[in-house]
């Protein structure tokens, strides 16, 4: 299970990006650890030590350039996951990197029911050549759907006026995040998988998630009916995706600035459904009910590996 999630758009190509998080410098720069240099390879070990000097052991489990690198972290007795996942966003890429416990049953007892749910992984990774087959597709597809089911059980979990704290991080609150989901999901995913099917290499522009949360006051603002747009919408994004298979999804677009393929329009997709429902679920549940009010702009972008302070999108 996801225990943390860090996403960051990066001014450049998913190629670009991949040579430098597929080398053992940047994940030592990440954890602040000690590394010998190497690529990393399927099946490669390295020994160093971590942040605190202790021994710290990097397994790579799995490589697949340009999109997904899956490591195994053991130190101080412990073992952990870190997944790495680039996927075009924008005018470059999406770096998502997500830490999970070896063990499922971690943390859990603490969570709510909801929290969990929200905090699952797809069980597919977010990277386009998954995509290349019917079930992997169909996985993506019960992810998606399982995100407007869990907006839609928040909407009758949640009082009117919870959901306004910000994350302790100065993250988004829950009201932020249903705001940005209708959004992005109103003013983007719902017109892009139509355009794929109808149109030959379409344009499908950006979603400016952060200007749009200013600009629309998300947190003045009642969410309700946020969350019941978002789900309606979603199921005509999926109605859509129904009518893809692995042959239309490689299709070409001009995704956000950048050309690339349905698939790696998809694998967007995932991750940023993925990214949001771990930041929800960390603010699962909410305090008790207040009144709305005005708070501060969300911050731009940290340079990684600050999580979480991200730009929305895309």
């Amino acid at each position: 299970m996801p225990t943390q999630v860090l996403s960051q758009r990066l001014p450049a190509t998913p190629d670009q990006v991949w040579a430098r998080v597929q080398h053992s410098g940047f994940i030592a720069s990440y954890l602040g650890a000690r590394l010998p240099a190497a690529d990393l390879q399927p099946g490669r070990s390295l020994r160093g030590t971590d942040r605190h000097g202790a021994p710290l052991a990097v397994e790579v489990v799995d490589a697949l350039a340009p999109c997904s690198l899956t490591l195994r972290l053991s130190s101080g007795g412990g073992h952990r996951g870190l997944r790495l996942a680039v996927a075009p966003c924008g005018s470059g890429s999406r770096l998502t990197l997500q830490h999970e416990a070896d063990d499922p049953g971690v943390g859990a007892a603490s969570r709510a029911p909801l929290a969990q749910r929200l905090a699952a992984a797809p069980a597919v990774l977010p990277s386009a050549p998954a995509f290349g087959s019917a079930a992997a597709l169909d996985a993506a597809r019960r992810f998606l759907a399982d995100t407007a089911t869990l907006v839609d059980e928040l909407r009758g979990a949640m009082a009117p006026r919870q959901g306004y704290e910000p994350a302790a991080d100065g993250g988004f609150s829950l009201v932020q995040h249903l705001w940005h989901l209708a959004d992005v999901e109103a003013f983007g995913w719902t017109q892009r998988f139509e355009r794929l099917l109808l149109e030959t290499q379409p344009v499908l522009p950006g979603v400016d998630g952060d200007r749009l949360a200013v600009e629309r006051r998300y947190h003045q603002r009642p969410w309700r009916a946020a969350a019941a747009r978002f789900v309606r919408l979603r199921r005509r994004t999926l109605a859509a995706l129904a009518r893809c298979d692995p042959a239309t999804l490689q299709r070409q677009v001009h995704f956000s600035g950048q050309p690339c393929t349905g698939a790696e329009m998809l694998a967007a997709l995932l991750a940023h459904d993925q990214e949001h429902r771990v930041e929800m679920a960390a603010l699962w549940p909410p305090d008790p009910p207040r009144r709305p009010a005005a708070a501060p702009a969300h911050p731009p972008a940290a340079p990684l590996p600050a999580p979480h302070a991200v730009p929305k999108g895309p």
